[in-house]
């Protein structure tokens, strides 16, 4: 099974990238793409063109598509998953590049230096499930959704625990829920 996570965040030494790394201690097999070399245009700027990739983007779509299960990392910002995610949906959910998201299982996160994490989570939820059912995928958003809550707190910054019990329970079901869940789909 092909496992990506997706560190939703272009800032510098980041607050997804060490739940992006402590996902993959659990989980050696697992790809991330680290938003850190972000370039997708907005769509006033042009589209994605499959025939001239950069480097990153090359690196996401294949990434995406080969994917069994995606783990969507995303800060939250003002309440909402980051501008770089919901971008790359708007650039990728559409019929140029619409087969990435079918026959896989997405399971979203949100981070938090503080309370948050709840509400990217939900968004980004919804609005994969929308694309899934408009085009017909044969794909399913997880319904365990993972809050990584005073990140600091409880990940270094090479994604190891700092000794939260109760985080690190938390995030070993949501991990593990998530690969019984794709491995059941696939």
């Amino acid at each position: 099974m092909k496992i990506t996570i997706l560190s939703g965040s272009s800032r510098p030494d980041n607050n997804t990238m060490r739940l992006a790394l402590a996902i993959a201690n659990q989980l050696p097999e697992a790809q991330i793409i680290d938003f850190k070399d972000y370039d997708i245009p907005f769509p006033n700027q042009g589209g994605v063109d499959r025939t001239n990739l950069t480097a990153f983007q090359a690196q996401l779509l294949t990434a995406f598509e080969e994917a069994h299960l995606l783990f969507v990392l995303s800060p939250e910002y003002n309440w909402f998953p980051s501008a770089e995610l919901i971008n790359m949906v708007h650039q990728l959910a559409n019929s140029s590049h619409i087969r990435i998201f079918n026959n896989k299982v997405f399971a979203f996160c949100g981070v938090s230096s503080g309370a948050g994490g709840r509400i990217p989570t939900i968004q980004l939820g919804n609005l994969f499930d929308k694309i899934l059912n408009v085009f017909n995928m044969n794909s399913i958003t997880s319904p365990k959704k993972f809050e990584a809550r005073f990140i600091m707190d409880v990940l270094d910054k090479d994604g190891k625990s700092l000794g939260n019990s109760e985080f690190d329970a938390g995030l070993k079901q949501f991990i593990d829920h998530s690969v019984k869940l794709a491995k059941k789909w696939n």
